[in-house]
């Protein structure tokens, strides 16, 4: 983040300021000029009412971006459009969701990104609140309106312990190394459940167009992989205690758009990609797709929940991965 930015993070607007109740109080929940609230100005904070010196994981920003944290700023601006979905699935999506929460408790979602899930459900009257790594991601989500926005790694957390009552968190772990110790900040913080969204690819010709550029990686000599777990794997290694499908989804998909997507490097498991290999890879995929316009995707979409004392225990080690 520029020096800029973390000033317009940082900066107080007090016309924006307005009240959540926290613990059975009222505390002014001050809104930066950029609708992101940063740690030290943090009502939900365990700094508070404490000297921030007794707390030295909170003195410095480095501890907030730690390097193995993925942050989407450098594709804001392209997030939403890459990620999109027919309106009647995502809005079975957003019901779906809303349906495993409850609007009289405190929701947190850990990744909220562009505000993709947050902003809907909190017109639905749900009192959400949205924690993210990335400024510009939060910047995004603040243009739509969406509030309650607090800038900080998922490793880290930034709020007191059993503030909310559930933690809404998709398309988020495949990005943190220390996945395990997210879910376990997620578990200090919250104490019902947790929510998510698995997007299950299946096997179509999309699918397969996708499988290129890992497998010319990886003929190249480098093997492309997510630092974390994806929510769809999590049931694997952790089944949850609900499963629905929500929608089973086939759409064309554009090869060329496809491939420009992957040759601008719009998907985080790329990113670490040398630039050599990388352009070999896309030159492998507009070889195989030379000709070819649109193949059919096909993904299974499920609300996944999970008990948070479960989570809690499987963040520490103590329930043990699937064989």
């Amino acid at each position: 983040m520029t020096p800029t930015g973390k000033a317009n993070a940082t900066a107080i607007n007090a016309h924006n300021a307005h009240c959540i109740l926290l613990n059975l109080k009222l505390f002014p929940l001050p809104r930066a000029g950029r609708g992101i609230v940063r740690m030290k100005d943090n009502p939900f904070s365990r700094l508070a009412g404490a000297p921030q010196q007794n707390y030295p994981w909170t003195t410095s920003d480095e501890l907030l971006y730690m390097s193995d944290s993925l942050s989407f700023d450098r594709i804001a601006d392209k997030f939403d459009a890459t990620r999109s979905y027919p309106d009647e699935t995502w809005s079975a999506v957003i019901e779906a969701i809303a349906g495993a929460l409850d609007k009289e408790k405190r929701i947190l979602e850990a990744g909220v990104g562009t505000g993709r899930f947050a902003g809907p459900l909190q017109a639905k009257g749900f009192n959400v609140v949205g924690v993210d790594i990335s400024a510009r991601m939060l910047e995004k989500a603040r243009e739509k309106k969406v509030e309650n926005l607090f800038e900080a790694d998922l490793r880290a957390l930034p709020f007191r312990d059993h503030v909310f009552a559930q933690t809404i968190s998709i398309h988020v772990l495949h990005l943190i190394k220390g996945w395990k110790c997210a879910l376990a900040e997620i578990a200090r913080v919250a104490t019902d459940s947790f929510v998510s969204v698995g997007f299950m690819k299946e096997e179509s010709p999309a699918e397969e167009i996708r499988r290129l550029y890992d497998e010319a990686c990886k003929q190249l000599g480098f093997a492309v992989q997510h630092q974390g777990v994806r929510e769809r794997d999590l049931p694997e290694l952790l089944p949850p205690d609900s499963e629905k499908l929500i929608v089973t989804l086939e759409r064309p998909v554009d090869v060329q758009k496809l491939i420009e997507d992957y040759e601008s490097r719009t998907y985080s498991q790329e990113w670490s990609v040398p630039d050599d290999i990388h352009a070999q890879a896309i030159q492998a995929m507009r070889e195989a797709c030379e000709g070819v316009e649109t193949v059919m995707g096909k993904e299974r979409i499920v609300l996944l929940v999970w008990d948070m004392k479960r989570i809690r225990k499987f963040s520490k080690g103590e329930e043990p991965y699937r064989t």
